[in-house]
């Protein structure tokens, strides 16, 4: 029996052609948009680095000369890039400065969140606290840090964002003491927020306070501010080592 209107093998044939060349066609297709977004990857991964070269030659500038010398000029030297691609990033003076307010996050704000949010019981935690912020600071973080806050005093949008980081701080510090709370190792009727503000504040001025007396104990002083409130010995070493640094994340001590 004929089928009226089969395909001849010409047609077959034909058809087959144009499969292919439909399918290899999606391949290309296929090929080209993997093509674009590894290029766009790439491009992202280094205009990432850049930015972070540039951030990281304002740090430098602050710390050498303060922020009145830094310019542009100097900051594209040390990052090794144009002054128009230092534009492309940041539209002013300003904007270089707040970047590195929000850098500066990996010198404290960071290490600290790695150790009261980090591994341990709350009592190693707060022991590791107090060894890490009796360490002194390098003068390159200090200086750093003080231009940051000197600068705010004329910069209302950077006061803005050092407030801020700030305010973080002392939450972090309110969340180990609530910790502390939660594990019955504080005395009855702590109030956490205000012990946290109070320690928060006292260990952050021991550290500038510090770095122009290095003789200054700045261990025994925190001890002995919280031990009124703590229901456990407050001793050099409550369990185990402190937290190790994490890798990534930057150390406020000695370079």
């Amino acid at each position: 029996m004929v089928i009226v209107g089969a395909m001849s093998s010409t047609g077959r044939a034909k058809l087959v052609d144009e499969n292919s060349a439909v399918s290899d066609s999606r391949v290309e297709n296929v090929a080209s948009m993997a093509d674009a977004s590894a290029e766009t990857l790439i491009g992202e991964s280094r205009g990432k680095d850049t930015r972070q070269r540039i951030v990281m030659a304002v740090w430098d500038v602050l710390a050498d000369k303060g922020y009145a010398g830094l310019t542009v000029r100097l900051v594209g030297k040390k990052a090794g890039v144009s002054h128009a691609m230092i534009h492309y990033y940041f539209s002013s003076k300003d904007d270089l400065v707040l970047a590195v307010a929000e850098y500066a996050r990996s010198y404290w704000i960071h290490p600290l969140e790695d150790r009261v949010f980090g591994v341990g019981s709350p009592a190693e935690k707060l022991e590791s606290i107090i060894v890490w912020m009796a360490e002194p600071a390098t003068r390159e973080v200090m200086r750093v840090h003080r231009q940051l806050l000197t600068q705010s005093e004329w910069n209302e949008e950077l006061r803005t964002a050092m407030a801020g980081e700030y305010e973080r701080w002392r939450k972090d510090f309110v969340d180990l003491f609530r910790q502390l709370q939660e594990a019955e190792l504080l005395t009855p009727e702590t109030d956490v927020q205000l012990l946290g503000a109070a320690f928060s504040t006292i260990s952050d001025s021991l550290v500038s306070k510090r770095a122009l007396e290095p003789g200054l104990d700045s261990d025994a002083i925190m001890r002995e501010t919280i031990r009124p409130f703590l229901r456990i010995p407050v001793k050099p070493t409550v369990g185990g080592d402190p937290a190790p640094d994490v890798p990534g994340r930057k150390s406020r001590g000695i370079a």
